[in-house]
């Protein structure tokens, strides 16, 4: 592929977005895959079982071939045992369709050998005996991570349990991946911004799924109560109304819990909002030390040439383009402060509510 193409994809992806492959030319999405393959930190097959593998598909039955290499492939640690799996899968649909390809198992053993520095001979076996050693294995087309772009608007959420915590687990895996980097010291405004995104996300798809959860548990109680008889009250309605009672209390420590994160957002928040005003101050700062033109009196020091004197008006420019956009950026931190503290004061209402509806229940 180009050379341009294959490295914006790679920065794309180096930015934790999710690019449109429809976008990019095949060769371009095949070069940053070798690209990918060949800057792995170790072999795929590792150091310690490529020699046995080599030996096992040495052996002359195909039968002890496929018994040996199933064995090994065991052996592997995970992650190597996952891309190996995902890799040979996907080589094996380019083959099966060898008229579009042109790619055969020997072409594509020759091409993917000094990539992955794995010999000829391992692959072709692999590519043999696909079923025996990867036949469990399926290829789906991943779920991308939910985006927030625009703050002015909430992003359309999950709808039903199941699916609010799959987004949940895709959020928290992209967050630590961010968290790492960050705390590697790279640094990277977009990374940083990103960050950000994903904790509004799952903030909001954390509050989704306690409502979900809610709104169950309410469905439930009134169930419960529905079926309670207004005469004899048996033991086993005793029971139902203990549960209806671990309900109540399962709800308050939720939205306990819901305080917590909120609180630490604000303090979260004001911290920014400070190191944004500081930020700020220092660019006012430096703004007031640039020189300004001089005035005709003869002790003033020389006029600085016409050339120094548009470079310090660029520099005030700049400052102040800085200084705005700081500006901006506090305005709508504030923004979201201020709607997180208002969260905060309708979850002390509803705890309220349902502190009341616990002593109720309890003297019934």
């Amino acid at each position: 592929g180009i050379k341009s193409k294959v490295d914006e994809l790679k920065a794309a992806y180096d930015r934790e977005e999710s690019p449109n492959l429809e976008e990019y030319e095949p060769n371009t999405v095949a070069s940053l895959l070798k690209q990918y393959l060949r800057e792995l930190p170790e072999n795929l097959l590792t150091k310690e079982l490529m020699p046995r593998f080599e030996d096992a598909c040495g052996r002359s039955s195909e039968a002890e071939k496929v018994q040996e290499c199933q064995r090994l492939l065991k052996e592997l640690p995970e992650c190597n045992h996952l891309l190996i799996s995902w890799l040979v899968v996907h080589m094996d649909h380019v083959i099966a369709k060898e008229l579009e390809t042109k790619m055969n198992i020997q072409n594509i053993s020759i091409v993917l050998s000094p990539t992955v520095q794995i010999s000829n001979r391992v692959l072709y076996v692999f590519f043999t005996h696909v079923q025996e050693f990867f036949g469990d294995v399926t290829l789906k087309q991943v779920t991308k991570p939910l985006r927030w772009s625009n703050m002015a608007t909430m992003p359309a959420l999950p709808e039903t349990q199941e699916s609010i915590k799959e987004e949940i687990r895709r959020q928290e895996f992209l967050l630590n991946c961010l968290h790492r980097d960050l705390q590697a010291g790279i640094k990277d405004l977009s990374k940083e911004e990103r960050l950000w995104e994903v904790q509004r996300i799952l903030t909001a798809l954390k509050r989704k799924l306690r409502e979900a959860k809610r709104q169950e548990c309410e469905t439930k109680i009134a169930q419960e109560i529905a079926s309670l008889s207004k005469e004899d009250v048996s033991k086993e309605e005793m029971n139902e109304n203990e549960e209806v009672l671990n309900i109540l209390l399962a709800q308050e420590n939720e939205i306990l819990t819901e305080q917590e994160e909120l609180l630490a957002m604000e303090q979260f928040l004001r911290r920014q909002i400070a190191a944004e005003k500081e930020e700020i101050e220092r660019l006012r700062a430096e703004n007031a030390e640039v020189p300004r033109g001089g005035g005709g009196d003869i002790c003033a020091p020389h006029r600085a040439p016409a050339g120094r004197q548009q470079h310090g008006r660029s520099e005030t420019e700049e400052y102040s383009s800085e200084s705005e956009s700081e500006s901006e950026d506090e305005e709508e931190l504030q923004v979201i402060l201020e709607d997180l503290q208002r969260q905060n004061e309708e979850l002390e209402i509803k705890n309220n509510h349902l502190n009341q509806a616990i002593h109720e229940e309890r003297e019934a």
